[in-house]
């Protein structure tokens, strides 16, 4: 807590692992593969710099604050983000930790945002993935 009583901002600290689930187009760094400016005890070397598709990046755990340490990415394993406007969200798995989802408190979580009217919850590890759903079904990246 401040000491206003507000929360403290979470910050990404050493977690960093959206820099190796995520492409990024402009620096020729393909999904799956750690980015050759990040690391663990420095954060990003660029990060003054970074391109855009970086800075557009929007980690749900770092912007909701409902989302305890629990879904740390680097604890859960797996990177939490939106699309179209927050009607679809999409876990990005990392490849070393394919069914972390599946761990309690993730699993049940996820399935009831998946039942709510008008959301879809995406789970990938690469390009492979499922919606999650009754049933759950196969989807691909493209």
């Amino acid at each position: 807590m401040r000491e206003d009583g507000a929360p403290l901002a979470k910050s990404c600290g050493d977690c960093g692992l959206c820099c190796k689930l995520m492409g990024v187009t402009a620096l020729t760094k393909p999904a799956g593969k750690w980015c050759r400016h990040f690391s663990k005890s420095a954060g990003c070397a660029v990060y003054d710099e970074r391109p855009g598709d970086c800075r557009i990046f929007n980690c749900l755990w770092l912007l909701t604050e409902a989302l305890d340490e629990d879904w740390k990415p680097t604890t859960a394993g797996f990177v939490l983000h939106s699309e179209q406007g927050g009607a679809r969200l999409v876990v990005e798995c990392d490849a070393a930790r394919p069914h972390d989802w599946r761990r309690e408190p993730y699993q049940a979580t996820l399935r009831r945002w998946a039942a709510a009217p008008g959301q879809e919850v995406l789970v990938f590890a690469g390009s492979r993935g499922v919606r999650l759903g009754d049933p759950d079904t196969p989807v691909r990246r493209v």
